[in-house]
């Protein structure tokens, strides 16, 4: 057997931008689309898998594109070609092949997603397996979870399922499947009252009180109805009974998870809003329209309790009222006359707006009521970002007021005002110009409305708990039909965990002391930390574990924002992502999957929607650390053959050098293995018989012998 050449072509997954890809073309033919999902104890698995066949004569490129949602990671890739299962791994963050300059795209990114495309040259005839693997963390809103798939084969599958398994602590109290989302728009099928419709095609199991199942399986006559096949997303919503008053307890291996639901309070504290609207030239048209119905719903909600203003701001602030007002019949509808007749003109003095209405909330009374500035624009304001977040820190430097701030259309400085929010105990969202546009903005008031508890703190012993492992504990406003999940492990021969839960309610103080006498009675079984979906995968750990993770990431990149200009702190935060990231898996910011193959064409991730990468995580040069189970400094060089499928033989290289430190060894391990290996198509790699010769030979040398020399003499021995 000869020899001719080696191909070398890397893929790379990369969450710091957005991939696309062409439509499937009639030469390429989507024989199954599958998707997967596992969801236990509010932690979702989701693998999307699909088999596509070159129908061409010759070899061509076949494309693989998945949304995710944005704050989902990937943690898993694979592809089978021909038979040959090829394995991504993480890496330190990369570039490689053409990247796409914004405007190039050729369709629209949905919302709140990361789309990725994977490419590989297929032979004519032949088949490609695709498999990608995402986890994400649900949020409880309005009292429930919402699971959320992006479904988008490109054309009409024989072969077409979705299932998704839901295992909770406690007894769900409803799981239901609206109607498939369509576009962009929040909802896209409601009945006359204006509720989503249910998915009439998804059948709904539920095996015990804490597990359920939901499957979706359109025929392809049913995906026809939606055109060029499905694109759409698939939801589905579940609910659970709220734990004891101190919470729920989960604990695997040390590492615990702390969930705690208030709804037993039954109390919305009242609140002291200032809405500062932007009437800014750039508001003229359809989003100053958008506000004022938007604001009209939203001036509706308000409570008795409540006290509220309006400042609109241009080139300069106006308040509607000297001060804060009651909430009653007259005052609403009076508020509702004057947003009605605001026009869109002038500039855009954010700083002035800001400063004024936290003047009006400083002194207030507001010992058992909740301060909130309800802020919205759609461009950058007239004195630069960062003078205006240092003066309304300032502004607010006891923290009493949280801001929540709305990024209207892509013109408005998102960035910036994620920064700002989170320095004042809240948060930003972005608005999508879009017909939903006023839904968009009403739906985060009715989010931030109903406060069950201010100033919440969750402390535990020390003793028995390591304060450093802990996920964020303290939390400024608790909001209504939410959870608070704290994450973090036990000190070694830990057999107790004390806690203390305390906050403001209304006009008493919330004071709950809990203790597990022994950890083993909320010790979770192997069989429910164990992710069938992670088996074998470089990601495996228990679940609880890697929620601690997850979170602990999370909340990293989160605080980077709120830490802006200071480089120390933030190289700490996104070096602790970067270490968390390669340890399990997750494909960050700060990291890569690369999957490496033999072709005659080039296989990569295409990077698209640069305009959404505002930070330069590049500029932080981390070091990917030695493996802990490699004595030395190493050189791997993996040459793999697949089965021959044309006259010429491809084969896979793959070089990875670990960072080495000054005072390593000079001494190199050098470590070649070749691998004859089929895949029986469920991702199980089987050796092929060679008479004479196991499926894989290893060699090891501790001298300097080039890789190259060690691989040609290892395939004589194996061929010649």
């Amino acid at each position: 057997m000869m020899i001719n050449a080696f191909w070398l072509s890397v893929v790379m997954v990369s969450l710091t931008g957005v991939m696309r890809s062409s439509a499937v073309s009639a030469t390429k033919k989507v024989e199954s689309y599958h998707v997967k999902t596992d969801i236990r104890f509010r932690f979702a698995t989701t693998q999307i898998s699909s088999t596509i066949r070159n129908l061409d004569s010759q070899a061509q490129d076949v494309n693989f594109e998945v949304a995710i949602p944005k704050g989902a990671f990937i943690v898993a890739f694979h592809m089978i070609i021909d038979g040959k299962r090829f394995n991504g791994r993480v890496n330190k963050h990369q570039t490689v092949g053409s990247e796409i300059k914004p405007g190039q795209s050729a369709t629209q990114t949905p919302r709140d997603a990361n789309v990725f495309e994977i490419s590989a040259n297929v032979p004519a005839g032949r088949a490609v397996v695709f498999t990608l693997t995402y986890q994400k963390m649900l949020q409880r809103r309005h009292g429930f979870y919402e699971y959320e798939v992006y479904l988008n084969p490109g054309q009409t599958v024989p072969d077409f399922i979705v299932d998704v398994h839901i295992l909770e602590n406690r007894k769900l109290t409803f799981v239901s499947t609206p109607a498939l989302r369509t576009g962009d728009l929040l909802t896209s099928d409601v009945d006359e009252y204006g509720e989503e419709k249910r998915n009439e095609l998804a059948i709904i199991s539920k095996p015990s009180a804490t597990t359920a199942s939901v499957q979706f399986k359109p025929t392809e006559d049913q995906q026809g109805e939606a055109g060029n096949g499905i694109s759409a997303r698939f939801v589905v919503h579940y609910g659970v009974e709220p734990g004891e008053q101190g919470g729920d307890i989960m604990v695997f291996d040390s590492y615990f998870v702390h969930l705690i639901v208030l709804d037993y309070l039954a109390t919305t504290l009242p609140k002291d809003i200032i809405f500062v609207l932007d009437q800014s030239g750039s508001m003229s048209g359809r989003k100053i329209e958008q506000l004022k119905q938007a604001m009209s719903k939203i001036l509706s909600d308000l409570q008795p309790q409540d006290r509220f203003n309006i400042i609109n701001f241009s080139s300069s602030p106006r308040k509607w009222k000297t001060a804060l007002t009651g909430v009653n019949t007259n005052e609403i509808g009076q508020s509702k006359s004057y947003v009605g007749g605001m026009q869109a003109s002038g500039g855009t003095n954010i700083n002035d707006a800001l400063l004024t209405a936290l003047s009006d909330l400083t002194g207030q009374d507001n010992k058992h009521r909740v301060s909130m500035i309800f802020f919205l624009t759609d461009g950058h304001g007239d004195n630069p970002a960062e003078v205006v977040a240092q003066n309304v820190l300032q502004a607010n430097r006891n923290g009493h007021t949280a801001m929540y701030c709305l990024a209207l259309g892509d013109g408005a400085d998102f960035e910036s005002l994620k920064t700002m929010c989170g320095q004042n105990n809240g948060f930003a969202r972005k608005i999508y110009e879009a017909e939903d546009a006023a839904k968009q903005v009403a739906g985060l008031y009715t989010e931030i409305s109903r406060v069950s508890i201010k100033d919440l703190q969750i402390k535990y012993d020390n003793k028995t708990v390591d304060e450093s492992s802990l996920t964020k504990s303290d939390f400024p406003v608790v909001f209504n039909g939410t959870e608070i999940s704290i994450y973090g492990f036990l000190k070694e021969g830990a057999k107790t965990l004390k806690y203390d839960i305390t906050g403001s309610k209304g006009l008493g103080e919330l004071k709950v002391y809990g203790e597990v006498d022994d950890v083993k009675t909320v010790a979770l079984k192997p069989n429910e930390i164990n992710n069938p979906l992670l088996a074998g995968s470089p990601g495996r750990s228990n679940v609880v574990e890697r929620m601690w993770a997850y979170q602990t990431i999370t909340e990293n990149l989160a605080e980077k924002d709120i830490h802006k200009g200071d480089e120390k702190k933030t190289e700490e935060l996104l070096g602790d992502v970067f270490l968390k990231s390669l340890k399990y898996n997750f494909v960050t910011p700060l990291t890569s999957m690369v999957v490496t193959k033999t072709d005659h064409g080039v296989v990569q991730i295409r990077k698209t929607n640069t305009q959404d990468d505002k930070y330069d995580f590049t500029k932080f040069n981390f070091t990917v650390p030695p493996s802990p189970t490699t004595e030395y400094p190493t050189t791997t060089i993996t040459l793999t053959v697949p089965p021959s499928s044309t006259e010429e033989d491809d084969f896979t290289t793959s070089s990875e050098v670990p960072q080495s430190s000054t005072n390593a060894n000079p001494i190199t391990a050098t470590t070649l293995s070749i691998t004859d290996s089929t895949s029986d198509g469920s991702g199980n790699e089987q050796s092929s018989p060679d008479s004479g010769h196991s499926g894989a030979i290893k060699v090891h040398s501790q001298i300097g012998v080039p890789a190259l020399f060690l691989a040609f003499l290892v395939l004589s021995l194996k061929y010649f």
